[in-house]
C-alpha cells in the first residue's frame, strides 16, 4: 500500500504522516491519494473531510488505518475484477478464433467433397 499526500492543512498532513509514515511515497508511485478537499485527480482519492468522505474528522489512528486499508482493499479487489475481465476477454476471444476456424475446417470440406464427387 503506497500512499501520497495532498492537504491543505499542515496539521492534517503531519499527522497523516506521523501515523502512516511507512506507507507514504510520492504521488507518481502512489497507489491512491489521500486528500482534505475535493479534487479532481487521476489517481483514486481517499478524503477526509468534515462532512461525506471516506473518513470523518476527528479521527484515531487505528480508526485511520481501519478506513485506509479497507479503502486500498477495495481497490485491490477492482483490480483484480478487471484483470478477471481481460483474462475472460482472452478466453473468449481464444473460444472465437477456435470457433471460426472449425467453421473454416468444415467448409472447405464440405465444398472440396462436393467438387470431387
Amino acid at each position: 500500500m503506497k500512499i501520497a499526500l495532498v492537504c491543505q492543512s499542515v496539521l492534517l498532513e503531519k499527522s497523516l504522516k506521523i501515523f502512516l509514515k511507512n506507507y507514504i511515497t510520492s504521488y507518481k508511485q502512489c497507489d491512491f491519494v489521500i486528500c482534505d478537499r475535493k479534487i479532481k485527480i487521476d489517481k483514486p482519492c481517499f478524503y477526509i473531510l468534515p462532512e461525506d468522505s471516506h473518513l470523518v474528522t476527528p479521527f484515531s489512528k487505528s480508526t485511520l488505518l481501519l478506513k485506509v486499508e479497507n479503502f486500498y482493499n477495495a481497490l485491490s479487489d477492482k483490480k483484480s475484477e478487471k484483470n478477471q475481465k481481460k483474462i475472460s476477454s482472452k478466453e473468449l476471444e481464444k473460444k472465437i478464433i477456435e470457433l471460426t476456424d472449425n467453421f473454416k475446417n468444415n467448409l472447405i470440406t464440405t465444398i472440396k467433397d462436393y467438387y470431387d464427387n
